[in-house]
């Protein structure tokens, strides 16, 4: 996994090399590890009819977009895609009880199988809805940043799912995407994760959900933070002059908060480099709200992956360091 790629290597070219290098096929020549462009969000009232219908929209309007790459769902059990079987996974989110969780996903790989495209969503039930946050994510290939206005339209369908569920905060940008039962990769995971400090460790994002009700996990490409957490950063105007002096920091608005991208494209940085400077700045803008108690970002052991110390080295990696007394 070296990298020798030279300083005037376009930013795309770099992205490209990056994903190039990251994938790594199986034995049998399946894909089990590849770069990918993710969005997770955490929202409230998962167990509302007016929530799920809110949720089946998005999934309609993914099916619309992605209708030749995606081949399978899952809905209580695997099934192939067809318009019979999403319309009727359709009604049973619908119909479901607000007592009920479910987990709803479309993409275009199984369970055992990477997949380039792919709309998940878990959402709590009204009995835990005080007490935990509901989950929607998104994956997208790299590939889509390359494509003409792709950087555009990937954040113009960021802002559509914020909208949509009305998401308290989340974040965008890039992450390895395994398949469903890819927890043995997690040690590659964890390397790659010390050599690029832009890449989202987020391989199972509602898992985290429990220690993200009043904080933040971090800040990436994109980060997304609602109403109630731009309050207690002291506003709106209050944030957007604390990171007037980064050029390379846009705001967006959304209905129920702000969008931060920093950068026009994500960065993985490099190995033996400074963190990227746009997430550094961000970090310290919003690093109040940030979650405290970090947990272990891979749920279960496994050896050679995340323990909760590398953990909260992690989540402390765009922290300036204090300077050595001299």
């Amino acid at each position: 996994m070296s990298e020798i790629v030279s300083d005037d290597v376009s930013p795309l070219g770099r992205l490209r090399y990056q994903a190039a290098s990251l994938a790594i096929n199986s034995a049998e020549g399946d894909p089990v590890v590849r770069l990918g462009l993710i969005t997770t969000l955490y929202f409230r009232h998962g167990h509302t009819l007016e929530t799920k219908q809110r949720i089946e929209e998005c999934f309609v309007w993914f099916r619309q977009q992605f209708k030749a790459r995606l081949k399978w769902q899952f809905y209580k059990h695997l099934r192939k895609m067809t318009p019979s079987s999403f319309a009727g996974c359709r009604r049973k989110i619908l119909d479901s009880s607000p007592d009920e969780q479910f987990i709803w996903s479309i993409g275009s790989g199984t369970l055992q199988e990477t997949a380039e495209y792919r709309l998940f969503v878990m959402n709590t039930p009204r009995s835990q809805a005080d007490i935990d946050r509901s989950c929607l994510k998104m994956v997208l290939p790299l590939s889509m940043l390359l494509e003409p206005e792709g950087a555009q339209r990937y954040e113009c369908w960021l802002k559509y799912l914020c909208d949509q569920v009305q998401a308290e905060h989340g974040y965008g940008g890039l992450a390895c995407v395994f398949p469903n039962d890819g927890h043995h990769y997690f040690p590659l995971e964890y390397q790659l994760a010390q050599k690029y400090t832009g890449l989202m460790v987020d391989p199972l994002p509602h898992i985290d959900s429990l220690r993200l009700l009043d904080h933040i996990k971090g800040v990436n490409w994109y980060t997304i933070i609602g109403n109630r957490f731009v309050a207690r950063l002291g506003g709106s105007d209050a944030l957007r002059r604390q990171l007037s002096r980064c050029s390379a920091v846009v705001f967006h608005a959304y209905n129920d908060g702000l969008i931060i991208r920093a950068g026009v494209l994500p960065d993985l940085g490099r190995q033996g480099e400074a963190s990227p400077a746009a997430y550094v700045d961000v970090n310290a803008a919003l690093k109040s709200i940030r979650v405290q108690d970090t947990g272990c970002l891979h749920p279960y052991p496994v050896h050679g992956g995340f323990s909760e110390a590398s953990t909260a080295r992690w989540y402390a990696r765009f922290d300036e360091q204090p300077k050595p007394a001299l």
